[in-house]
């Protein structure tokens, strides 16, 4: 028998240290510059441009209110959502949004949030550059350029100005995971393993998983790769994304699959159909609700995805009748089983792979990339992995 990990004591993650990779520079104008750069702003990178600015803010969905003023508070292959303020008015946030060219005009069909006047449009392909190995991680701070070169915060009630030059400090954590597990029953552990051996026990399943779903953008995304993570959501895709070329969300077919991890507050407050969502509580009745909180939902889990090579991805994998370690179903669709035993029996079988199943789903993994975890001596730095992850000579 396998001893159980040694439990990890020395944090809880209600604190931890970050180091910054690159800042994201945006001017809010048409033709306006999108820039990277990977030495704290001494100097840029052009990597786009803005087709049409933001003028407003507009009311966030539901997860917002989980969220801080002046941060990054969703990253996703299709846009990254920052909250400027809280409404007074409502518990949400107040958001503007960058947006990739595809999702100007959001297809047939698109069920996320549509931030219409409070978009900044950009010339960048969904799941590439700043939607994918430069995005930011979610609770990174924004704010303003300044004329002497350093970057101040979102004003109080802040709305985007034409000309405004908007900052994303991206920031990673020094001390990450190898991985995040989750076991498929009712009450199952969900946990952040390290390294060293050790664990931390992060929540209690209280919805296992049992099907996928149509989510946004999923055809851009990579089977296994993560979709978007904001604080009241991890959604993880089962769609191909045509070797390394994104699908569009096809209004006349699909190229749509995937499904969430959810914390168990904003999934009542969702009230998602129980076959597409694992969701997860916090660990006791009186420790504190997982939503907007590290490392799940804030500051830990990024896009970065190297289709030939998964040590430089967060990649999720999944265990069947407590077996290895194994990649996801490549699935386009909805399913109300897909994870079942039935389920995975026919999807094996209609593969060709026909192999017995008893128990279905038993567990999922989301690994990070090894350079962050300790687990390799990185050949560069985390600063040139992510410019060449970003994709810098952009595809149109």
């Amino acid at each position: 028998m396998v001893a159980a990990a040694p439990e990890r004591d020395r944090r809880d993650f209600a604190t931890y240290e970050t180091v910054e990779t690159h800042r994201i520079r945006i001017t809010n104008t048409t033709g306006g510059p999108i820039e990277v750069s990977p030495d704290e702003g001494g100097s840029w990178l052009q990597v786009g441009c803005v087709t049409r600015p933001a003028h407003t803010v507009t009311d966030g969905y539901a997860a917002t209110r989980w969220s801080r003023d002046g941060t990054v508070c969703a990253t996703a292959v299709h846009g990254l959502r920052i909250r400027a303020h809280r409404w007074e008015s409502s518990d949400r946030g107040a958001v503007f949004a960058l947006v990739p060219k595809e999702f100007a005009n959001p297809p047939p069909g698109f069920g996320g949030f549509d931030p219409g006047a409070s978009g900044i449009y950009t010339d960048i392909r969904a799941g590439t550059s700043v939607f994918r190995g430069l995005a930011p991680f979610v609770g990174n701070q924004v704010g303003l350029a300044l004329p002497d070169g350093g970057t101040g915060r979102l004003p109080a009630n802040y709305e985007p100005q034409i000309g405004d030059r908007i900052v994303i400090e991206v920031r990673r954590p020094v001390d990450t995971p190898t991985a995040f597990t989750f076991e498929n029953r009712d009450g199952g552990r969900a946990t952040a393993e390290f390294a060293d051996g050790s664990e931390l026990l992060l929540g209690r399943v209280t919805r296992p998983l049992r099907g996928a779903g149509r989510f946004d953008a999923t055809g851009y995304t990579g089977v296994g790769c993560i979709n978007t993570n904001h604080s009241g959501v991890i959604t993880v895709s089962t769609a191909p994304d045509n070797n390394g070329e994104p699908l569009f969300d096809d209004p006349f077919g699909e190229t749509r699959g995937g499904f969430m991890i959810q914390p168990s507050a904003h999934a009542r407050n969702e009230g998602w159909p129980i076959d597409q969502v694992l969701v997860v509580a916090p660990p006791t009745d009186d420790s504190p609700p997982l939503e907007g909180r590290a490392p799940l939902f804030a500051g830990f889990l990024g896009l970065a995805f190297q289709s030939r090579d998964p040590d430089a991805s967060y990649l999720c994998t999944m265990s069947v009748d407590g077996g290895p370690w194994e990649p996801v179903p490549e699935y386009v669709g909805r399913s109300e089983d897909l994870f079942t035993a039935r389920g995975l029996e026919r999807y094996f079988g209609e593969t060709g792979r026909s192999r017995g199943v008893r128990r279905g789903l038993t567990a999922l993994r989301i690994s990070f990339p090894k350079e962050l975890s300790g687990q390799e001596e990185a050949a560069g730095s985390w600063k040139s992995l992510a410019l060449v992850a970003g994709d810098l000579v952009r595809r149109r």
